[in-house]
């Protein structure tokens, strides 16, 4: 069953390759409202996907590139995003609620109404992001992840 879905995942994903728009600029590919609940993405180049209202609860993306990527409101909830790379993505109302993020970064993301109790955060990195009210800062922080400018 997991290979089935991991493999009509890939077949998705490189069927959505992101066109080039007339003013240059590489446009997302469109894999809104899906649900890949414990799939393993780990490791693959999910740069500038938009991924929004979808379910990765659970879901393995362990080192996965999900840079630029649009990810409103997508449940992380228990999912490994150890090591990945969520930097200039838009995580408003994303739910990391006991997600593994140890060695992710953040750098650029927009983190507005985002949760990430329970998280495992452990040097994620979210200096340079928004969003974060002071006291999740100060959360985050004390889990040891990076948050202001000084490690």
């Amino acid at each position: 069953m997991k290979r089935s879905i991991i493999f009509a995942t890939l077949l998705l994903l490189s069927g959505c390759q992101g066109k080039i728009s007339e003013e240059g600029k590489k446009e997302k590919r469109h894999l809104q409202h899906v649900s890949m609940v414990g799939a393993d993405l780990s490791l693959l180049d999910l740069k500038d996907v938009d991924l929004s209202n979808s379910n990765l609860k659970h879901t393995n993306m362990a080192k996965a590139d999900l840079k630029g990527s649009k990810l409103i409101n997508v449940n992380f909830q228990g999912a490994d995003l150890k090591q990945a790379n969520l930097d200039a993505t838009d995580c408003r109302g994303a739910d990391f609620l006991n997600a593994h993020l140890s060695g992710a970064t953040f750098e650029q993301a927009d983190l507005t109404h985002a949760r990430f109790t329970g998280a495992e955060v452990k040097k994620a990195d979210f200096r340079g992001s928004v969003g974060l009210s002071e006291d999740q800062k100060r959360y985050l922080e004390g889990r040891g992840a990076f948050v202001d400018e000084q490690r």
